[in-house]
């Protein structure tokens, strides 16, 4: 089995083959950093509140990222290409610039500045996941991205927790200290990535572009799959960390936990991506987005260390799966344009809009913690919103899907 993955990943084209690494590269300063900003910003302010206006915050960066350098890119016709560079010295800066943070102000400034890189980096790796690749290939394509995505949060959190212990214990340098110095640095080596890239300068939006997005019957079902995945973000970006904290007690813990229950599906991701196909797409989709979501609601009811061991085995196994189905629904969902293979007007649109739900989703969280006040309620509702995001979205993927296929028969 290993042999023949690998022989069809050498098979790929050398820019497809580039994507997979710029993107794992992506994945592994993010598996080092993801859980921890939130940590560091709940332990040093002690605010879920915070913690939520500041993922807000990262996820305003985002749009922006997103939507300003992809609409100007349009109208002068930038090369996307250069969105790389620009992305991963961007997230690198702002992720320096949140370890000497003073007051929330800069807190919020920091995580913004997070989020515009990643945005950047999502137009760009959007642009050329669509431009690179067609819809039958798409779903080996994601199964090695997000195989590669579960090797290496097998060795974030461990190389994350190594950096917190010698930061902290030995160099007496402070808890972070190392780790946000010497994980943005991984992103030096996009630069060996970017000449299998080919150029890529879009053609200039029209107003009709607007019309067609919140007209066409497609991208209507596609936007109920959009708001579930903006709940779904916004949530699950910050309740499970802040749940998972307030049972292990310490960044460092964290770090050793996460580290045994990633490389299991790694292999559960190879195995099934042999069978993945179009057909079967939302099937995988529906029976992961179940044994999620059961979990999640579990984790939310008992909060305590044995459900955390429920919810991260499920999680473990069955969320990566999932993940590669809403990859390549993402994809499909970005490419429905007003003309044939004119995807990128739609693409910046649905960026507009899944922050939209992220915010009304992050607001919504925040009217919830000033009613219910304690933080363990807190968590616990937030997890059960996390899974209600969850079941939302794969019920727009679905008739998203059913959609597409209702379309394409008459042919």
């Amino acid at each position: 089995m290993l042999n023949s993955t690998y022989q069809r990943f050498l098979a790929m084209r050398p820019s497809v083959r580039s994507l997979v690494f710029l993107y794992w590269i992506y994945a592994l300063s993010g598996s080092m950093l993801g859980v921890f900003t939130q940590i560091f910003l709940y332990q040093k302010f002690t605010s879920i509140s915070l913690n939520v206006l500041a993922t807000m915050a990262s996820y305003t960066g985002i749009m922006i990222g997103f939507c300003v350098p992809g609409f100007l890119a349009s109208i002068w016709r930038l090369n996307i290409k250069h969105g790389f560079m620009w992305s991963f010295a961007v997230m690198g800066a702002s992720i320096f610039y949140l370890l000497h943070i003073t007051d929330i102000s800069h807190a919020y400034l920091a995580m913004f500045l997070w989020g515009m890189g990643q945005g950047i980096f999502w137009l760009t790796v959007n642009t050329f996941e669509l431009t690179e690749t067609i819809d039958n290939e798409r779903d080996y394509y994601s199964s090695v991205l997000n195989a590669g995505n579960q090797i290496l949060s097998l060795v974030g959190p461990a190389l994350a927790a190594l950096l917190i212990w010698i930061s902290g214990n030995v160099l007496g340098l402070g808890t972070y200290t190392l780790l946000f110095t010497i994980a943005p640095a991984i992103f030096l080596l996009g630069f060996f990535c970017f000449s299998d890239i080919r150029d890529y300068r879009p053609e200039s939006l029209h107003w009709a572009d607007v019309v067609h997005y919140f007209t066409d019957r497609q991208n209507q079902f596609a936007q109920i799959y959009t708001m579930g995945t903006g709940f779904q973000h916004i949530l699950g970006t910050t309740v499970p960390a802040l749940a998972i904290l307030s049972i292990l007690g310490s960044a460092l813990r964290i770090g050793i936990y996460n580290t045994f229950f990633a490389v299991f599906s790694a292999i559960c991701i190879l195995v099934v991506a042999q069978y993945r196909t179009p057909a079967n797409r939302i099937t995988i989709y529906g029976v992961t987005t179940i044994g999620v979501v059961a979990s999640i609601l579990w984790f939310g009811y008992a909060l305590d260390f044995a459900a955390l061991i429920i919810y991260t085995v499920v999680g473990s196994i069955l969320k990566p799966l999932l993940n590669i189905s809403s990859h390549v629904i993402d994809l499909g969902a970005m490419e429905i344009g007003r003309r044939e293979s004119d995807f990128y007007a739609t693409m910046l649109l649905r960026d507009l809009l899944l922050w939209f739900w992220r915010c009304v989703g992050g607001s919504a969280f925040l009217m919830l913690i000033s009613i219910l006040g304690v933080k363990e309620n807190s968590i616990s509702v937030g997890l059960y919103l996390l899974a209600g995001a969850f079941l939302l979205t794969y019920f727009g993927a679905f008739f998203f899907l059913k959609s597409r296929t209702t379309v394409a028969s008459p042919a």
